[in-house]
């Protein structure tokens, strides 16, 4: 299963810089373990954040909280996003599913999206 899991780190807590670093060192090479036994697909630092974005291929919902709750930097994320992707051969199968259910019907059209 596919995940996207992404972390930042929006302010940091009282802690000597050089500790910071020996922390985000492990975490990549945390990370750099992860690629090399297929478990991160892909991924990197946010641009111009503190913060990561990563693909995962876990088994599951427990595995990839597992993962994520093992990261060195964990009790510093000040926030964590986790959402489960449908992997690009699924979600081509389902758009033609789907269009092969619609395309004979001319006056079906989308409704207009509402104001949030």
């Amino acid at each position: 299963m596919l995940f996207l899991v992404k972390v930042e780190i929006e302010k940091l807590n009282q802690m000597p810089v050089k500790d910071f670093f020996q922390l985000l060192i492990k975490e990549w090479e945390f990370y750099e373990r992860m690629k090399k036994r297929g478990k991160v697909l892909a991924g990197g630092k946010l641009a111009g954040r503190r913060g990561a974005a990563a693909i995962f291929d876990a088994e599951d919902h427990a595995e990839i909280e597992a993962i994520v709750t093992r990261l060195p930097l964990f009790p510093l994320f000040t926030k964590i996003e986790i959402t489960p992707l449908v992997d690009q051969e699924k979600a081509l199968l389902d758009a033609r599913r789907m269009f092969q259910m619609v395309k004979d019907l001319d006056t079906m059209i989308f409704p207009p999206d509402k104001p949030s």
